[in-house]
């Protein structure tokens, strides 16, 4: 049985002689944050003496949070659940109905400080945020239901000034699971509101840069005639062509991380570490600059609009961006003759989603079709 208990932590006093006052639940510690000297502490009872120059002001605030406190065990007690130290926190500082029905806005919140997710996917859930408040303005746990669902995917069908693809809508519900699972596991609910929620993916087609395309980008890196933050656009996004990195590791990526002709790093996105040898075209691109950096680099958006400035220098009549940098080395890796699973390794994914870029790559099934013309035996 969970069991509660105060305990002024003396060992601890600050320049006055005060001293915090915690609480004990099992082998938990937790900070009341609420201080006091010992000369005005009843430890036997775990309340502050009268004698206490400000206890008119002091105690009815420990009182609050110590009712809480043995509220929130007694629910414990009755419900049989398993103590979670983030459902008691939220329950003794912002009262029970905060914690069983919390702002799901702050909810998100917490799950990507919980992650310490990257730079690319922290800005993804800022805009899951901003999405969920056109539908909702301020939603709590409770309100996160299969219809909020219905109509959180209906209006990212409709959003107004941008249509969103199925697999944008997949990715946004997959998210708004990720958030409502989080909850789960902090005791906050018990059952999955979304499982009847089914997410449903498309086969995209994935943009990338064709072999001739790609060697009309490295004349023009050559020749030297773009403006300055074009040339140094142009030379990282060649950098990633080369290796598949994505910009969020483009822009963090050390010259520490380059040992022995091979890009070592972990993956900003997806926290995995991956070893990519370089090309001699990709080593002559790396120019040390401040901090480490192996680049300069630029915003994600300056860097888009800088790079449909490069590509109609270059004649290439595709609507290109940074990521398709990625897609670029995926594919012509494959094009030219990579077995997959090394693609996999390279790119730090599984092989399921190498497939994709093999899917895309026509001049490879033309390729492999040939074999029947020649009776290559396999």
């Amino acid at each position: 049985m969970i069991s509660l208990r105060t305990y002024l932590r003396t060992n601890r006093a600050n320049s006055r002689g005060e001293c915090v006052i915690y609480f004990i639940v099992g082998d938990e510690w937790i900070s009341s944050t609420v201080k006091v000297h010992p000369d005005y502490w009843d430890d036997a009872n775990g309340i502050i003496s009268k004698k206490h120059p400000k206890y008119y002001t002091l105690n009815p605030t420990w009182q609050q949070l110590k009712g809480r406190a043995e509220q929130c065990i007694s629910n414990y007690h009755t419900s049989g659940k398993s103590f979670s130290r983030k459902y008691f926190e939220q329950s003794v500082f912002a009262g029970q109905e905060e914690a069983d029905n919390p702002c799901f806005l702050k909810l998100i919140d917490d799950y990507v400080d919980s992650m310490d997710l990257g730079w690319g996917r922290t800005k993804s859930y800022k805009y899951l945020k901003k999405d969920i408040q056109s539908v909702f303005l301020r939603p709590r746990i409770q309100d996160i239901n299969y219809s909020f669902a219905l109509k959180f995917q209906n209006y990212l069908r409709k959003k107004q000034g941008k249509v969103n693809n199925q697999n944008t809508i997949a990715k946004k519900m997959r998210m708004l699971k990720a958030v409502v699972h989080y909850a789960q596991k902090l005791k906050i609910i018990i059952d999955d509101p979304l499982v009847d929620i089914k997410i449903k993916e498309v086969a995209g087609k994935k943009k990338f840069l064709t072999a001739p395309e790609l060697e009309l980008l490295e004349i023009l890196y050559q020749k030297n005639t773009l403006p300055g933050t074009q040339q140094q656009t142009l030379q990282y996004f060649l950098f990633s062509c080369y290796t598949g990195l994505r910009y969020g590791d483009i822009i963090n990526l050390r010259m520490t991380d380059i040992i022995k002709g091979s890009v070592v790093t972990t993956q900003e996105k997806t926290d995995k570490p991956v070893t990519v040898p370089l090309i001699a075209n990709a080593l002559q691109l790396i120019t040390p600059g401040t901090n480490g950096l192996c680049f300069k680099t630029f915003t994600n958006q300056a860097t888009n609009r800088f790079l449909k400035l490069i590509m109609k220098a270059a004649g290439v009549e595709k609507n290109i961006t940074y990521h398709c940098s990625r897609h670029t080395f995926g594919t012509l890796s494959i094009f030219w003759g990579i077995p997959l699973d090394i693609v996999a390794e390279l790119m730090g994914v599984n092989l399921k989603t190498v497939k994709i870029y093999a899917k895309i790559v026509d001049q490879v099934k033309v390729r492999e079709m040939a074999k029947w013309e020649r009776k290559v035996v396999v």
